[in-house]
């Protein structure tokens, strides 16, 4: 009988571990059966890696992946043979061939936010649906083995085959320790990227840098460094790098406390988008006012609070944004019953800063553009009117001190409406000032590239001069309009912008970066990676004869997208000035970007084209302007007692007889003269230096009963 109850106990256990077991194989046949593609993905902070085995039958062709929520993705890498197109929000990637049944390929994928899933569908050749799904992230902690001898490799591989990572880095404070914690603040890198940081090939942590290229970190050195010399390396995304050495002392006694209150030393001059940074110690816990006043008015700016921690030491750190008046300021740090004062120098940083001394003119009236600059450079100005077209040009060197006055007189050549003066000057600093002409100007958007043609891989500079505190639309398209990037950004208050462009993604070629508001744009066309040797060169001016002041327009063909040099000759063979242009995919290029000096010489100039090997040369005459008017000539700006001053220049007159004034600092006349006109139209008289003159800045004026000229020269 109990034979027969166990008999009976083990059929009905053995007959429900067979139904398990068939409902068991059924749910894996199942699960078998949805899941043809096996997928992993794991992630640290904003990087994810992905991976995609084919267990089915079919052949992957193409693999879809898309984000859910606000996430987006901001960059992308394939393994060799596969492509795709980028997207902030769905990415295809593309095999060459397909992957085949067995195989297995894999991603990476940078997002703007840490992210825990990712959905993806698998298409074979005909683009259908071989597998679809939402696969969970695995986050990896920097310290898993695995991770460390990836990013091992990773920081090997780049100091094999990457570029030199652009940007600076300050360590806060500068001695660093073992087992201490440091602030990292970095300038001048790729705006809205991931850096990773390493200590020798050991990954400290990731940062993003901001619409600058900076950042702002703490970075913490692990008690397991050894003292000595330590390798500091800075990577992108691109596998470019940086690396510095750097000393690592003993830690520090960390019972150890202080009372002093002391301010260390702090820099005397800082410019916009760069970080300050103060540093000093006091009374643990205790609070350090930080105080910014304007130097000549005593005027209080702003005012900051901060804390010591528990070792007494502190640390002040703040971005300079553009809202911040420039100028010298006193900057008074208050801790109980201490307190200090230090000097700090706010600086734009715009080589070239201008403006118009009014918003409105009339005809008739001379115009000032005032401003800063670097001293003793070559600087072309150019006055477009609102349809951009080049109304006056001139080209000067500024003085010693770098303050720029440029004046002109509005004659009949002008009328009604806005303006833009635009100045640049040899070495890439350029800025443009905007007025009206009986009426007060309109909005309006100039666009200027700090070069015409960049290197690959680097970054491109853009000024922007627009309404103030306004949005702008960027836009970067390429010579076939096709859409490149999409940005914004807002000027001040001074109506000013500067926008990076990162080129790391963009091919070699010719560019158009379009900058929009309502009602309001401009474009500037830039050239990547374009290199001289472009073949044979035709050249053509769109004139034969031109004055003194006025735009040469060149046009001319040559080789398909190549640099070219355009040179200005004078009468004499002495270079006037330079630029260069690029031709396009059909070999055209022009440039308007040289012209006649309004003091140059009268006669037969040359104008050059060459790239390489390749050269071409044209010539133009200079002459007599035909209507009404008058130019000095005067060659040169600095001048001292005893000196005879040549003044001459060139125009047309109904007087037979024309006024020379030297005028001072006061608009006191010092000296009147005369002198006749020429049937030619030129006119020159000397003029030599007192010896009792003062020194200083004084105006020559040439004027008939009509028409005026007048120049600048400092005596010394």
């Amino acid at each position: 009988m109990n034979d027969m109850k166990r008999y009976k106990l083990s059929g009905v256990f053995v007959s429900v571990l067979l139904i398990f077991s068939i409902f068991t194989l059924l749910s894996i046949s199942e699960v078998n059966a949805d899941e043809d593609i096996s997928v992993s993905a794991k992630s640290y902070q904003n990087t994810i890696i992905i991976e995609f085995e084919n267990e089915s039958a079919s052949k992957i062709k193409a693999i879809k992946m898309w984000l859910g929520g606000d996430a987006t993705f901001k960059s992308f890498k394939a393994e060799p043979n596969w492509g795709y197109t980028p997207d902030s929000k769905l990415v295809v990637f593309t095999a060459t061939n397909t992957l085949n049944p067995g195989e297995s390929v894999k991603f990476g994928l940078i997002t703007n936010e840490k992210v825990t899933g990712i959905n993806w569908k698998a298409l074979d050749q005909n683009d259908n649906e071989i597998d679809k799904r939402k696969t969970s992230i695995q986050e990896i902690s920097h310290t898993t083995p695995s991770f460390i001898e990836g990013e091992s490799e990773a920081v090997e591989q780049a100091k094999e085959t990457g570029s030199a990572l652009y940007g600076t880095k300050k360590f806060i404070p500068e001695k660093l320790r073992v087992g201490s914690d440091i602030r990292l603040a970095g300038n001048g890198f790729s705006a809205d990227e991931e850096l990773k940081l390493y200590l020798d090939t050991t990954i400290l942590k990731s940062v993003n840098t901001d619409e600058q290229g900076n950042f702002l970190t703490t970075i913490s050195i692990p008690d397991s460094t050894n003292v000595g010399t330590s390798e500091f390396i800075i990577k992108d995304e691109s596998g470019n790098f940086q690396s510095t050495n750097i000393n690592i002392e003993e830690q520090k006694n960390r019972f150890l406390k202080t009372t002093e209150f002391k301010v260390n030393s702090i820099p005397t001059e800082i410019s916009y988008d760069e970080m300050l940074t103060f540093s000093g110690s006091a009374y643990p816990q205790s609070a350090i006012i930080i105080s910014f006043e304007n130097i000549d008015t005593r005027d209080l700016e702003k005012t900051r609070v901060i804390t010591a921690n528990s070792n007494g030491e502190w640390v002040f750190e703040e971005t300079i944004n553009r809202t911040d008046a420039t100028g010298e300021k006193y900057v008074i740090f208050k801790n109980n019953q201490d307190k200090t004062t230090k000097n700090l120098t706010i600086k734009s940083d715009y080589t070239i800063d201008i403006s118009a001394s009014a918003v409105r003119y009339n005809i008739g009236d001379t115009v000032s553009i005032i401003g800063i600059s670097e001293s003793n450079t070559q600087t072309t100005i150019w006055i477009k009117d609102q349809n951009k077209k080049i109304l006056y040009y001139d080209v000067f060197t500024t003085n010693v001190n770098g303050d720029l006055n440029y004046q002109f007189v509005l004659d009949d050549t002008f009328s009604s409406g806005t303006y833009t003066a635009i100045i640049k000057q040899k070495g890439g600093g350029s800025d443009a000032a905007l007025f009206g002409i009986e009426r007060y100007p309109t909005a309006s958007i100039t666009a200027l590239m700090t070069k015409t043609n960049f290197p690959l891989d680097s970054v491109a500079v853009m000024n922007i001069i627009g309404p103030q505190l306004t949005k702008l639309s960027v836009t970067v398209l390429d010579s076939n309009d096709n859409i490149k990037l999409t940005d914004s950004v807002t000027t001040t208050s001074s109506g000013k912008a500067k926008y990076a462009i990162d080129l790391t993604d963009l091919s070699a070629g010719i560019y158009r970066s379009a900058v929009s508001a309502t009602n309001a744009q401009d474009a500037v066309k830039f050239s990547i990676g374009l290199e001289t040797g472009s073949g044979p060169i035709s050249l053509i001016t769109t004139q034969e004869n031109y004055s003194p002041g006025e735009s040469i327009l060149i046009i001319g063909t040559t080789g398909n997208n190549a640099r070219l040099t355009v040179t200005l000759y004078d009468p004499s063979g002495s270079v006037v000035s330079e630029t260069e242009t690029f031709s396009d995919g059909s070999g055209n290029f022009s440039t308007e970007n040289i012209g006649i000096p309004s003091d140059g010489s009268l006669g037969n100039w040359k104008i050059t084209a060459h790239s390489r090997l390749d050269t071409k040369s044209v010539e133009i005459n200079v002459s007599v302007p035909l209507g009404l008017g008058l130019t000095l000539q005067i060659e040169e700006t600095e001048f001292s007692t005893g000196d005879t001053i040549s003044i001459k220049g060139v125009g047309q007159s109904n007087s037979n007889r024309l006024t020379v004034e030297i005028i001072d600092e006061d608009n006191q006349v010092v000296v009147s003269l005369e002198t006749p006109i020429t049937s030619d139209g030129t006119f020159s008289l000397p003029w030599t230096i007192p010896a009792n003159i003062s020194a200083g800045v004084y105006t020559i004026t040439v004027s008939d009963a009509a028409n005026s000229s007048s120049t600048e020269i400092f005596i010394q």
